[in-house]
């Protein structure tokens, strides 16, 4: 299994329309999946606070609701799944035909490999922050384009523009969804003030 996970791993990096057509492949149940997704939240959330404990941010520019771990794999945990429902609902409003199960397995393992970016670049850090913090961007924008090939593979989409519309469509919907939690949120905490 863990042969497997390295090899998944690499094609991953080098051949994400493959891996994702790996991932389409594999079967898993629903609890499995969920517990897949559930494990890669707790531990992005604990290599987030041991980052943020070796290499501490500024008073000034700390946020405190960043700095409750509960509320950190709260918010990581809730938008995830929510870009998981996302990414199912709006891909096949689209056109497509991704199972919901390969959806949630293929976000899971995006989790997974946001995972290893944190580790290598708080390994990076140690050695050169300026170099983590090109290392991340890198990531993050090679981490678009993975999860550009995954959607278009996963929904059988012809081209990239329906797994972009796909990605825009739920961004905007969660930035929707979580101004008006927050703002009901907010309203709540100011009344019980």
């Amino acid at each position: 299994m863990k042969k497997q996970l390295i090899q998944l791993f690499g094609l991953t990096i080098r051949d994400p329309a493959q891996a994702a057509q790996v991932l389409s492949n594999i079967r898993f149940d629903r609890m499995t999946g969920w517990t897949i997704l559930a494990l890669a939240v707790t531990l992005n959330t604990l290599v987030y606070f041991l980052s943020i404990t070796l290499f501490p941010a500024p008073v000034e520019m700390s946020i405190p609701l960043l700095s409750q771990p509960y509320l950190v794999w709260f918010m990581l945990g809730s938008s995830t799944v929510i870009f998981v429902f996302a990414f199912y609902w709006v891909g096949h409003s689209l056109g497509g035909r991704a199972s919901f199960d390969t959806i949630l397995l293929m976000v899971g393992w995006l989790q997974y490999m946001r995972l290893a970016v944190q580790v290598a670049s708080l390994v990076l850090m140690i050695l050169s922050p300026s170099l983590a913090q090109m290392f991340v961007m890198a990531a993050g924008l090679y981490g678009v384009w993975i999860l550009l090939n995954y959607l278009k593979e996963a929904h059988g989409f012809e081209t990239f523009g329906k797994a972009i519309g796909v990605i825009v469509l739920s961004a905007v919907g969660l930035t929707v969804g979580l101004s008006v939690f927050l703002s009901l949120f907010t309203a709540t905490v100011i009344g019980m003030s």
